[in-house]
């Protein structure tokens, strides 16, 4: 992945959300941030080229409804699901989407997108 991605970056922990985007942004990622779900479906509506959302995301619709909303309006959407509580089966995440425990590196995340973009690109 050489070139810059607009990922939305959704995530209800400021820190966590913060920490995410700088380091996107240290990587040449446009990250757009979102603190709950309801927000990220505003941006969903913009163009991205991938999602990263927490799952557990407080009141409101979890990361998993999110991912699902957001790949069937960009369908090959590049998604990664994080999160430190839940461990959802492969049925819950949308096709193609990787899950990925936290705490988790950011190398692991640019990872899996560009995984999923090389093999939709295939």
């Amino acid at each position: 992945m050489t070139e810059t991605m607009r990922i939305l970056v959704v995530e209800d922990q400021p820190m966590l959300l913060l920490d995410l985007i700088d380091q996107l942004a240290d990587r040449g990622h446009q990250a757009l941030p979102a603190g709950n779900a309801r927000t990220a479906a505003r941006i969903i509506g913009t163009k991205i080229d991938a999602l990263v959302t927490d799952i557990e995301l407080g009141d409101g619709p979890d990361g998993l409804a999110l991912a699902r909303l957001a790949t069937s309006s960009h369908p090959g959407l590049p998604v990664v699901v994080v999160s430190g509580g839940v461990r959802p089966a492969a049925a819950q995440l949308p096709a193609g989407a990787v899950f990925i425990p936290k705490p988790y590196r950011v190398a692991d995340i640019l990872a899996a997108l560009k995984g999923q973009v090389l093999s939709r690109a295939a």
